[in-house]
């Protein structure tokens, strides 16, 4: 229970430091000054919501100049928004009641300018003022509200923010397993989204769900991802907080060395910012993780330094620190300090329980104030409803009078025009039967020969494949022994110089109709046969095997094939498919590269995907050529540099394996220079990370 709330903590002023930003604020009133109508509007609302941590009046003020503002531009959407903040405003300064009347506001402004996505991050800044005073049932509801309205919105952060109030929810209610799913779901949100400082947070939180879980790996994955992030953006006091969350987590399980690792970086960050906010709790973590050490004399001057810096709002902190001494001078043997300390300890803890148990008198008479508002909404809604009742049935009597003069007026009428009308239907409809019996029998008529035509067509596409398959396999044994016996004759030698060039030219065309077979054989068998066979092999090797299979063809033209590889691992796919596909890619390669050149194989892991790429310094492709790529029996306009054949069959087969592995194939190529063909697919496909 210590680690979550020193997480919590930790998750709030990740928060408040993003709202606090000075910078940013300046900005804001810079462009305040010369800013008008709309701009004006969006720039007070902006300015309120960076201030509504630490100053939630300053909040107030800006957001109700932006309320006027929007209500003298009769703005048809948006003016639920100042409303919400002032709402978030006062519950940050402990006024709940006014927090809710603004936030029930809020929610019917933005149901009048039917606002949908406003509407939504009001149910949810409602739902977590209830969360906050404890009553969960309100606050799921109205989760629940925000959340099918950014569904019908499709709004990804208000879905991700959604997910995370969710997450908080459970596991107040130690209901970890949905607080996990809720976690995970926001991160996938934020991910997508790509904002570096939502995802930072998003992993966070996820990473404290699965220490709550007891998946410490996973835990240490999230925070590691988190840590890098925060490195990316050069944000140093994220990254502060970040490896000070960490490093609690780390140390409550156990792992202190790696703990103390991450406790001495955070106090360095810290020191090195002057973030005299974060001074204290690093300050206690230092010397909780010397104190887990038993290095007793290091941790002393972090806890008598914390007890020097810390005020009123450090009150668990100076708690902490007072136990942490206690336990020390009682190892040192100094009773008369440890009693000391252990004292102060226990006055502390009661003042916090003080506070706690006045904090839970302050959420009930809430509670009582909310059903008290709902029970007079109530009435005044059943008072509105009866009088409205009243005037509908007289309205009704009005109604009824007039209806039944002009009813008994029109009766007459109407049933002169009905029989008319009726007679003419009837004509018409006697025709239309005629038509439509006429058009059913055509209909019949033209399926009876599509049916026909289609079991023709399918007769003919088996005789196609039965045919394929004959010829194919009849040939192919010929053309075998005719390749066999112009080996044998080269062997037994005697042959003159115009013998030898002829045999050679018997072996080449020989080998050039056994691939043709054995191209169509594989794309026909393709088309109709197995799945992919998914196993994890290491792609770094794999990569090898190919270079080298591929190595004598290509010393043969003098031509170097060099691999890259960037942060590769272990891979999740159809490893003979990807052989395939490897080694038409680099066959091609070679067949179209001059001599004396370079063919590169990159290979790398990124943005959740494995990209390889084949690259070639060869003829490129024309557009005409780009249009008909991967079709089967196309030969392009390139041609082999040192008279090998092709088919027009090997790109097709790439093409096939790819989608079949649910992957993606790109080309990049100018004519005259080169191509790159790069392929990627899915990081650990169906494995779940």
């Amino acid at each position: 229970m210590r680690v979550c709330w020193l997480f919590i903590v930790f998750l709030a002023l990740s928060i408040a430091t993003k709202a606090q930003n000075v910078s940013r604020m300046d900005s804001l009133k810079a462009e305040l000054r010369e800013a008008t109508g709309e701009r004006k509007f969006t720039l007070l609302n902006d300015l309120g919501f960076e201030y509504r941590l630490a100053t939630p009046d300053s909040t107030i003020y800006y957001c109700k100049q932006a309320y006027e503002l929007g209500k003298s531009l009769k703005l048809k959407k948006y003016l639920a928004k100042p409303l919400s903040f002032i709402g978030l405003a006062s519950a940050y300064k402990g006024d709940y009641k006014t927090s809710f009347d603004f936030h029930q506001e809020a929610i019917r402004v933005a149901t009048e300018q039917e606002d949908s996505i406003q509407l939504g991050y009001c149910y949810n800044n409602f739902g977590r003022l209830f969360f906050e005073q404890g009553d969960l049932t309100r606050a799921y509801n109205n989760f629940i509200k925000a959340n099918e309205t950014f569904e019908q919105t499709n709004d990804d952060i208000g879905k991700a923010y959604v997910a995370r109030s969710l997450s908080n929810l459970f596991r107040s209610q130690g209901d970890y397993v949905k607080a996990l799913n809720m976690s995970r779901h926001a991160f996938k949100i934020r991910e997508k989204i790509g904002d570096t400082r939502l995802l930072i947070s998003a992993l966070t939180e996820l990473g404290l769900v699965y220490g709550e879980v007891e998946q410490k790996d996973s835990a240490n994955i999230c925070f590691r991802r988190a840590d890098a992030l925060a490195y990316g953006i050069h944000d140093v006091i994220s990254l502060a907080e970040l490896k000070i969350g960490w490093a609690e987590f780390l140390s409550s399980h156990g792992d202190i060395n790696e703990a103390d690792t991450l406790a001495h970086n955070a106090y360095w960050i810290v020191v090195n910012a002057k973030n005299y906010r974060l001074l204290p709790r690093v300050n206690l973590l230092m010397g909780q993780v010397h104190y887990k050490l038993g290095q007793y004399d290091k941790a002393l001057p972090y806890l008598k330094k914390l007890l020097t810096i810390t005020s009123e709002a450090n009150l668990d902190l100076q708690r902490d620190a007072h136990f942490y001494l206690s336990q020390i001078y009682e190892k040192n043997g100094d009773d008369e300090k440890a009693t000391l300390h252990i004292n102060r300890y226990l006055v502390l803890k009661e003042s916090l329980q003080s506070v706690e148990l006045a904090r839970q008198i302050e959420k009930l008479q809430f509670q009582l104030e909310i059903e008290k508002k709902e029970s007079e909404n109530e009435i005044l809604k059943a008072n509105s409803a009866r009088n409205d009742a009243i005037i509908a049935q007289q309205r009704l009597e009005n109604v009824i009078l007039i209806a039944v003069i002009a009813f008994v007026s029109a009766l007459f009428f109407v049933q002169y025009r009905n029989s008319k009308r009726k007679r003419e239907i009837n004509e018409k409809l006697e025709l239309q039967y005629t038509e439509i019996q006429q058009q059913k029998q055509e209909i019949a008529n033209q399926n009876e020969k599509l049916e026909k035509r289609n079991q023709e067509l399918s007769e003919l596409n088996h005789e196609k494949d039965t045919l394929m398959n004959i010829v194919a396999h009849d040939l192919k044994a010929p053309l075998n022994r005719i390749f066999g016996l112009s080996e044998l004759v080269e062997i037994e030698g005697n042959l003159t110089k115009g013998q030898q060039k002829y045999m050679g030219l018997i072996k080449d065309s020989t080998r050039s109709g056994l691939d043709l077979i054995v191209d169509l054989l594989d794309v026909n068998s393709l088309e109709v046969n197995r799945e992919p066979r998914y196993t994890i092999f290491n792609l770094s090797a794999f990569l090898r095997d190919r270079v080298a299979a591929f190595g004598h063809y290509a010393s043969v033209k003098e031509i170097e094939i060099k691999l890259v590889e960037r942060n590769i691992d272990d891979i999740y796919l159809d490893q003979e498919y990807l052989a395939r596909i490897m080694d038409n890619l680099i066959s091609n390669a070679v067949k179209f590269s001059p001599r004396n050149s370079l063919v590169i194989i990159s290979a790398e892991k990124t943005n959740g995907y494995f990209i390889i790429e084949v690259k070639d310094h060869g003829p490129g492709f024309s557009p005409s050529d780009k249009k008909h790529l991967y079709q089967k029996f196309k030969k392009l306009s390139a041609r082999p540099t040192a008279g090998e054949t092709s088919n027009g069959l090997g790109l097709a087969i790439v093409k096939i394996l790819v989608d079949r592995m649910e992957g993606k194939i790109e080309l990049d190529s100018t004519p005259g220079v080169g191509s790159e063909f790069t392929i990627s697919f899915p990081v650990l496909k169906g494995v779940m990370v």
